[in-house]
């Protein structure tokens, strides 16, 4: 079966701090929709705004909220390599399920993959590859993703570069190497399952989940336009929780959980809730998503 992970928000309270009892609610609603797994403390999960105490709490959290039901990915990623290394081993002693990391962006001088092969020689669980150039500027040739597959830490990677041609080469290289290869472009998850991505991680997954797993069986059953039917009707509610010029994502998406009553707060540290979402923004939300409410739970 394809796999299907999100790429959690972070809940937070007014106060700017981890909202326990709404990130396992989360994770618990996640969990009863079929997910295979989720990834805390990506780019949607405000990983470079939360301090280590608070970090480590998510991952706590979010470990015993899966409760074994499915897979938790922990990011550790950080501005340098050292500091990545200690993210690491801090939290070792947790027994979620296997470790996710990005390159820096510019902040260090350390060549690319001697970082990435010095992360995977250190853990002690599998490692997943986060390559998202869009925000990092790292781009690797298919000689270096062949390097990284070999690595016998290295389980998968997520793919957000929104490259076909890229895709294209990574699923030539699964017929050599072993690995899982996850589309990260949500506009696309369609699409790449139907052409031989193992599954997605999608930064709406907090909120998607049901429509992601709905999407990955339509795939499974080789109902290809049931799948592409899901896809645009994804994509209708990025435009609506988003925003059209994507003005609003994790504010958005936050408050949509919070109008479902997953979670308490569209509290965020990346954006200001309050100049992205103004009252109309807001109602715009509460209505537009009483169209999804059987797609959505």
């Amino acid at each position: 079966m394809k796999r299907t992970y999100s790429a959690s928000i972070t809940p937070l309270t007014p106060q700017k701090t981890l909202d326990e009892k709404s990130l396992a609610r989360v994770i618990d609603r996640n969990a009863r929709h079929g997910l295979t797994g989720v990834f805390l403390l990506g780019s949607m999960g405000e990983w470079s705004q939360l301090d280590n105490e608070t970090r480590d709490a998510v991952i706590r959290v979010g470990t015993a909220a899966m409760a074994g039901r499915g897979e938790i990915l922990a990011g550790i990623h950080s501005t340098g390599l050292e500091l990545t290394l200690k993210n690491m081993e801090r939290i070792s002693d947790i027994p979620f399920s296997s470790y996710v990391i990005t390159l820096p962006n510019r902040t260090s001088q350390i060549p690319p993959m001697t970082y990435l092969l010095t992360v995977l020689d250190a853990a002690d669980r599998p490692v997943f590859y986060y390559h998202h150039p869009g925000v990092n500027g790292f781009r690797f040739s298919i000689d270096d993703f062949r390097r990284l597959a070999q690595h016998p830490r290295f389980i998968g990677l997520k793919n957000s570069s929104g490259d076909m041609m890229l895709r294209k080469e990574l699923l030539m290289l699964k017929k050599e190497c072993d690995f899982l290869l996850l589309e990260g472009h949500e506009w696309a998850m369609d699409e790449a399952l139907i052409l031989g991505c193992d599954g997605v991680l999608s930064g709406g997954g907090a909120l998607t989940s049901k429509m992601m797993v709905a999407l990955a069986k339509a795939v499974d059953r080789r109902d290809f336009a049931q799948a592409m039917q899901i896809q645009h009707r994804l994509v209708k509610l990025f435009h609506l929780v988003y925003g059209k010029n994507l003005d609003s994502v994790w504010a958005g998406e936050k408050y949509a959980l919070k109008v479902l009553g997953v979670i308490d707060s569209e509290m965020t540290l990346v954006e200001s809730a309050e100049t992205v979402l103004p009252p109309e923004r807001r109602r715009e939300i509460e209505i537009g998503l009483q169209e999804f409410r059987d797609e959505l739970d």
